[in-house]
């Protein structure tokens, strides 16, 4: 446990990779490489199951295997020299056949696959009960009138519905492309000493199904020592789903704020030790710290992605320890943000608030539409740059100014038709149309990851 990181993350966010889990699973994958040997017939079955009782009871730890690991350089090396030591004891008859046609990475990026798949899966459940959270505020809110921000100034109205609908797509995205990217990068890792399976000959690609079908990850068929691609493309995605995280966390985080109010953070007690009525938004400060990391760890993991000949030195060994840091900062991003986005509150009429106290010049562009048919485009877009600062200033309506600029220039009739076409144009209701059929769009696309939850 670390004091200074692991509040700012769920309680089991990065356990997947712990020291206890990494010794499991490089110890299934010698105990599933003689399994699958003696399927195919080249393993005889009793040395197998001597190499299964090996993995099961060899009194390894932590300790001891990275102490033997800083001397050799080697992880995997430091696995096996312990269960060498238990085989020559108790069951000889296993020793030939430990690790054979193998190599210490085959263990380490087969061992950092399995785990990979576990920490996965428990990013896809975050992401799936962040995505039906936003589905829900979509819903909900489709037509509820808020600023639009651009460049973090006021644009027009949307609704914020459509901007959960938004990030509920990217989210979605991020599920699909994880699916996807699964399939290849989760593989199975059996090169041998130089990647060419050279020891397992022509049953190399038979031992690397059978170890596949048993370790239930994927078999490519090859070896992917320093061709790192597939598996950097699942790590990349993570990378970008932080990003979508972190513009979500960004935005709300923005809208928590005391001055501007459109939503908060469900009470949590007290979450300052000076001033006792604030209501820090604990979540999301969780969710922007976790994403912070994702961009400099992306980098470095594309940066070990030059290896040097068949086996690296140094850059292969810099991704497999750096590798679960991102995982876990994803995770607990997506975890920050569910818990804030199933219990955010919602304030519309702060939101409205802040629409009305423009004075309708976030209906600029539509008054320019709305007056164009009587004075002409070029003329109505100068009459709105002129009255604009001027309806902040006098804290009166823009279109009220609008249709005084109009009066000398038309006659009664047309002056009242573009009255009532300037109250069209701004009311916040129509305003909100084109992004609540936006926001029912999105929510209406088709969802081709429903089982994202039980991802394999």
């Amino acid at each position: 446990m670390s004091l200074v990181k692991d509040y700012l993350g769920p309680a089991d966010s990065g356990h997947w990779f712990a020291d206890a889990r990494w010794l499991d699973a490089l110890l299934r994958f010698e105990s599933a490489l003689a399994q699958a040997q003696a399927d195919c017939g080249l393993v005889p079955r009793p040395a197998a199951e001597a190499i299964a009782r090996a993995c099961a009871q060899a009194p390894l730890t932590c300790e001891g295997v990275v102490e033997q690991a800083r001397a050799s350089g080697a992880l995997g090396l430091a696995v096996v020299r312990p269960l060498q030591q238990w085989l020559q004891a108790h069951a000889p008859e296993g020793l030939p056949w430990l690790h054979w046609g193998a190599t210490t990475q085959d263990a380490v990026d087969t061992a950092q696959a399995l785990l990979t798949q576990q920490a996965l899966q428990a990013l896809l459940a975050e992401l799936g009960g962040l995505q039906s959270a936003l589905q829900a505020l979509a819903r909900t809110h489709a037509a509820t009138p808020m600023l639009a921000r651009s460049l973090l100034q006021p644009a027009q109205i949307t609704s914020f519905g459509f901007k959960c609908a938004q990030s509920a797509a990217a989210v979605g995205r991020s599920i699909e492309q994880f699916e996807r990217l699964a399939t290849a990068a989760l593989c199975v890792q059996l090169g041998g000493a130089v990647g060419n399976g050279a020891v397992l000959g022509s049953h190399r690609a038979e031992v690397e199904q059978a170890l596949a079908r048993r370790l239930g990850l994927s078999a490519c068929g090859r070896s992917w020592h320093t061709q790192r691609d597939d598996w950097m493309r699942l790590a990349m995605e993570a990378a970008v789903c932080g990003g979508s995280l972190a513009k979500l966390a960004k935005d709300w985080s923005l809208m928590a704020q005391y001055e501007v109010g459109e939503v908060s953070e469900a009470p949590r007690g007290s979450t300052s030790s000076a001033m006792p009525h604030k209501r820090n938004p604990v979540h999301l400060m969780q969710a922007v710290a976790q994403a912070q990391a994702v961009p400099p760890l992306a980098a470095l993991l594309l940066g070990c992605m030059a290896q040097a000949h068949e086996r690296a030195l140094g850059e292969w060994q810099a991704e497999v320890a750096h590798w679960p840091d991102l995982w876990r900062h994803v995770h607990g991003a997506a975890a920050a943000l569910r818990q804030a986005a199933q219990s955010l509150q919602v304030h519309p009429q702060r939101m409205l608030g802040h629409v009305r106290g423009l004075h309708g010049l976030v209906f600029s562009e539509a008054c320019v539409h709305a007056m164009a048919p009587w004075t002409g485009k070029p003329e109505a877009l100068a009459a709105v740059e002129l009255l604009a600062p001027q309806a902040l200033e006098q804290g009166r309506e823009l279109r009220l100014l609008l249709a005084e600029w109009a009066a000398p220039r038309l006659d009664a009739a047309a002056l009242q038709a573009l009255q009532d076409a300037l109250a069209r144009a701004c009311e916040p209701a129509r305003a909100v149309q084109a992004s609540h059929d936006a926001c029912l769009a999105l929510l209406a696309a088709p969802q081709i990851h429903a089982n994202a939850h039980s991802h394999a």
